[in-house]
């Protein structure tokens, strides 16, 4: 029997659940999109902030992160000692389950977090490993917003 794998727990700052919040409401009714920065373990992908990206994709229910924006913010990371961890984005008329476009667009390794605008407040992740999207645990946590980006 195959072994399921095993998913890193996602952590979150309330001020990043806030932050996706607010960005879902004001990208109506299109999806929005952000990148999770912060640290990763073999246990945990600890986002400290969230770094909105412009969603190009030509669909309202649809995303798709601009190249140019991705990198920059890659970049920045990176000089802050932080790294990518996944994407959070937005179904404002669907539940927070991956889509199928989700599905093959899942990069391997990051967290692929999803709010609902059926259910407001409500994150869930999936992290993409060996193809497939497994569902993980998302914790959040009290934490003061950090001057880094």
């Amino acid at each position: 029997m195959a072994e399921r794998p095993r998913a890193p727990r996602l952590s979150l700052p309330l001020h990043v659940v806030s932050e996706c919040a607010q960005l879902l409401e004001s990208s109506l009714p299109r999806e929005a999109c952000a990148l999770l920065i912060g640290t990763r373990t073999d246990e945990e992908h600890r986002v400290e902030e969230l770094s909105p990206i412009v969603n190009i994709a030509e669909r309202d229910d649809a995303f798709q992160l601009d190249p140019v924006a991705w990198r920059l913010a890659e970049r920045e990371a990176s000089a802050a000692g932080l790294e990518v961890l996944g994407v959070w984005h937005s179904h404002p008329r669907t539940s927070a389950a991956p889509s199928s476009q989700d599905r093959v667009a899942a990069q391997e390794g990051w967290s692929h977090a999803i709010s609902s605008g059926t259910s407001p407040g409500e994150i869930r992740s999936f992290h993409c490993e060996a193809g497939r999207l497994v569902e993980q645990r998302v914790r959040t946590r009290p934490q003061l917003r950090s001057a880094r980006l």
